[in-house]
């Protein structure tokens, strides 16, 4: 994932397909590391508002891969990451 998109302007950028993503705040600092069986919607549903984390940043960009295994995915990049919303 090396593409950072502007979180509200590049939506659209998003596909309709299975894998994970990365939210970050204007520092580019990853705050947080998701999955989805569709990113587009997942990600217009964004920051979760049962997320106490998300919620409190201020959330200026993200990234996403399309993956099938997005389970694994997820895992390995919160590990390489260690985001803090994440961690609640």
């Amino acid at each position: 994932m090396e593409n950072w998109y502007n979180f509200r302007g590049d939506l659209g950028s998003a596909p309709e397909t299975e894998g994970v993503f990365l939210l970050a705040d204007d520092r580019h600092n990853i705050v947080y590391v998701g999955r989805a069986t569709n990113l587009g919607k997942e990600l217009s549903e964004q920051p979760d508002p049962g997320n106490q984390c998300l919620r409190s940043k201020n959330i200026k960009y993200f990234a996403f891969e399309e993956t099938p295994n997005s389970e694994a995915k997820e895992a390995q990049l919160i590990s390489e990451h260690d985001p803090e919303c994440n961690r609640t």
